[in-house]
């Protein structure tokens, strides 16, 4: 999940390390300032830090990270009814089943050619999770260690 705000007239990006530790498993390059502020030195993400947040203030990271829609901007969601929240996740489920069926029917020679299904898929089921942790903040299920500025 990401948190877009402005501070002194600029505007930063605040990403759960979850989404950092996706980031850094995928098969996408990761940009220098990922490793620089968050990598190093890092033992381990668990769940008692997945979802911490950790800020980025450089116009290139917020850069970055805007482009990334498979990480869930928490203004988009907070204030969508529990219907309209299931209809997303519907909408999504339907476009990774189309994207699995794709693959699925392809040969090895075609996904090799392919591999960017795959990919999507996974960014579409990776969605639909943190939408599903939207709705339990909402419904008091989940605490999340939201920076102050946010209002739940």
């Amino acid at each position: 999940m990401k948190l877009f705000h402005t501070e002194n007239g600029k505007e930063v990006v605040y990403v759960q390390m979850q989404d950092i530790m996706y980031l850094y498993n995928s098969t996408m390059p990761i940009p220098e300032f990922i490793f620089t502020k968050v990598l190093t030195g890092l033992s381990y993400v668990n769940d008692s830090n997945r979802f911490d947040f950790v800020r980025f203030d450089e116009e290139d990271e917020v850069s970055f990270f805007k482009d990334l829609e498979f990480i869930i901007d928490y203004d988009k969601y907070k204030d969508f009814t529990d219907e309209q929240l299931e209809k997303e996740i519907k909408k999504l489920a339907e476009k990774a089943n189309k994207t699995a069926d794709q693959w699925n029917n392809m040969s090895a020679k075609k996904r090799k050619q392919n591999y960017n299904l795959l990919q999507e898929h996974e960014e579409l089921e990776y969605m639909i999770n943190f939408l599903f942790e939207i709705y339990d903040v909402k419904h008091g299920k989940r605490k999340m260690p939201f920076p102050k500025f946010v209002e739940v």
